[in-house]
């Protein structure tokens, strides 16, 4: 197989991750940009004009980051990976001086660890060493990091344009109790058909995070307006570019959201912190404490959407109470949302969704912070 690389002047190779179950999301989003994307095991990969990566960090809300491909080429063994990597385009990414990063994957691979990966990138680009990157999701650096992924004997190489990841949006300072991402809460929302027009109520709100998803989607605001990305760092970065694109999506931004965004918890705390990351956003939502059992609505409003997160045993406190909860919120679903689409994240454990009791209830693989979880969509009668 000849090197395959990616022309930045002419057409762009991108890898979208993304959480698991969040794959259908993130190509429903692409396809709604006019783009069209293949599923892929773990996310999804597009295709398109120069500039699609700032596209893609951007405006897709269930994306977890994204990879700019930069090639593709047989590396049976430590020469021949050496020469690939020496070969690659990295021009328009990387200075040649700073120490780039290196996230190493090995299926199949004939190499004996991904020390000897560093080892072959050190000598290829003529650096003393090169360093591994750690967990992406923690710590990304600031320098240039690049994904190197070696199947049997073929290794794709991938720059990171992210930089952090792209749930962090900028408006979440403080959290409830148990965090749910970003990226998660829109892709909730993006597979339950959540259309930013009809009412949208979380009766356990937590830090607002559905909340303040959907009041952004809603509004047609891009994800990305608020925070910097790692493709700004590098050499090839057109500013100017860069800053029209921006422009446009900025226009976009409608003055306030057109769905009502309602959010009820019992715990004050939490409710004030919703209220405040809403600030930071630039959104303002209706906040009322009340227990879900005895969580009732305004006359007239709806139906729309109820979305929900409520507590796991593996996730807050210690699980005694959880079966009742869930009958209670189930009962609450049922009586006060006739008519309504619920999407409600439950862990993967067979008593509890049955306690939940939703009639017709669709189930979808996810996971939230590792947790095996099944999402439950359905038309509550």
């Amino acid at each position: 197989m000849p090197l395959q690389v990616t022309n930045v002047q002419q057409r762009e190779w991108l890898f979208i991750p993304a959480l698991p179950g969040l794959e259908p999301a993130v190509a429903a989003e692409a396809e709604a940009l006019g783009l069209s994307p293949r599923r892929v095991e773990g996310g999804v990969e597009l295709e398109g004009a120069p500039g699609l990566y700032q596209e893609a960090n951007l405006c897709l809300r269930t994306a977890s980051r994204v990879w700019l491909r930069l090639g593709r080429f047989p590396a049976p063994d430590a020469a021949a990976l050496a020469r690939g990597l020496a070969a690659l385009p990295l021009r328009p990414v990387w200075d040649g001086r700073t120490v780039p990063r290196l996230s190493v994957v090995l299926h199949g691979a004939r190499f004996k660890g991904p020390d000897a990966v560093l080892a072959a990138a050190a000598r290829a680009w003529g650096l003393p060493s090169v360093e591994r990157a750690g967990l992406l999701d923690e710590e990304p650096g600031e320098g240039l990091t690049l994904l190197v992924r070696v199947e049997g004997d073929t290794c794709t190489v991938s720059a990171d344009t992210s930089g952090e990841p792209l749930h962090r949006r900028g408006y979440r300072q403080e959290v409830s109790r148990a965090p749910l991402r970003e990226t998660l809460a829109a892709g909730i929302l993006v597979l339950a058909g959540y259309d930013g027009v009809a009412p949208l109520v979380d009766p356990m709100c937590g830090s607002g995070t559905f909340l303040i998803e959907g009041a952004w989607m809603s509004q047609q605001r891009a994800p990305g307006l608020a925070r910097p990305f790692a493709f700004e760092r590098f050499p090839g970065f057109d500013a100017g570019a860069w800053a029209a694109r921006r422009a446009r999506a900025e226009a976009q931004v409608l003055p306030a959201p057109r769905a009502v965004l309602r959010g009820h918890d019992l715990n004050a705390g939490s409710l004030g912190t919703a209220r405040r990351n809403a600030r930071r956003a630039g959104v303002t939502l209706t906040l009322e404490r009340q227990d879900v059992r005895t969580l009732t609505l305004p006359s007239g409003l709806g139906p729309g959407w109820v979305v929900a997160n409520p507590p796991y045993g593996k996730r807050v406190g210690e699980g005694e109470d959880l079966p009742g909860l869930y009958r209670a919120l189930g009962a609450t679903l049922r009586r006060a949302f006739t008519g309504w689409r619920a999407a409600v994240l439950v862990p993967e454990e067979p008593g509890l969704i049955r306690a939940l009791a939703l009639p017709g209830a669709r189930e979808l693989p996810v996971r939230n912070g590792g947790l095996r979880c099944r999402l439950l969509l359905c038309a509550l009668p």
